[in-house]
């Protein structure tokens, strides 16, 4: 008779081991740095979607006007299919309010990016009026959206917020000014909303063809009314 087998367990650890089936370490499907490219793709790709649907959208709400545009126009225009266009808004409503962020986003960024370079009050405040006219003249279909829609009531906690961004804006600068020693401390609010209503009015009249100033003949004369009421008059 032959001998029974001898249990795993009476063995050696060394044999044991050799006896044992291997085990490889499991291969992860994906790394951590690959799925944060694909998300960062992804995310690329919304967002470039989103963009090119705010540009169609703001385009035909320049020829038809907001209250005449249907969903359905804005996917014709941004050449996608009505139920894509709900993948990325919620409404025509929906899309305003996010052309409207993206555009102050960039207006924000061009003023800090002129602002880097600039060097007292004087310079600074022509800046950012010029800034202000000239974005504005180069975003019009966008701007008479502003001054039409966003003054209806559901969306005018967001033109306000807009304005008061506006207004915080100009006072930064005149307390900077102050901190300088260019200017005496003086109540900066009226000077800053004034100044805000002067470019909304230049704006407002050159989407009409009403105004002949060039926006840079509205910078000079806008900024020189400020500087004298803080007491600049001389360059």
């Amino acid at each position: 008779m032959h001998a029974p087998p001898a249990k795993l367990s009476s063995l050696p650890q060394a044999l044991r081991q050799s006896l044992l089936p291997s085990r490889k370490p499991p291969t992860p499907c994906a790394s951590v740095d690959s799925v944060a490219t694909t998300q960062t793709r992804k995310q690329a790709l919304t967002d470039l979607r989103r963009r090119e649907i705010l540009a169609a959208a703001i385009k035909v709400f320049g020829k038809k006007g907001f209250a005449d545009t249907s969903v359905d126009d804005v996917a014709a225009a941004a050449k996608i299919a009505k139920g894509t266009l709900y993948l990325y808004f919620r409404s025509k409503e929906d899309i305003y309010s996010t052309a409207l962020r993206q555009a102050i986003h960039e207006l924000h960024a061009l003023i800090a990016e002129r602002l880097a370079a600039a060097h007292g009050l004087r310079q600074k405040l022509s800046l950012i009026v010029a800034a202000r006219l000239e974005f504005w003249t180069d975003q019009k279909n966008l701007y008479r959206l502003i001054i039409t829609v966003g003054r209806e009531q559901k969306h005018r906690r967001q033109t306000h917020e807009t304005l008061r961004a506006g207004h915080d804006s100009f006072v930064a600068i005149f307390e900077e000014a102050v901190q300088a020693g260019e200017i005496q401390p003086q109540p900066f609010d009226a000077l800053a909303w004034a100044i805000l209503d002067m470019i909304r009015g230049c704006n407002e009249r050159r989407l009409d063809n009403l105004n002949p100033n060039t926006p840079q003949q509205d910078t000079t004369y806008i900024t020189g009314i400020a500087l004298q009421r803080l007491g600049l008059t001389e360059p």
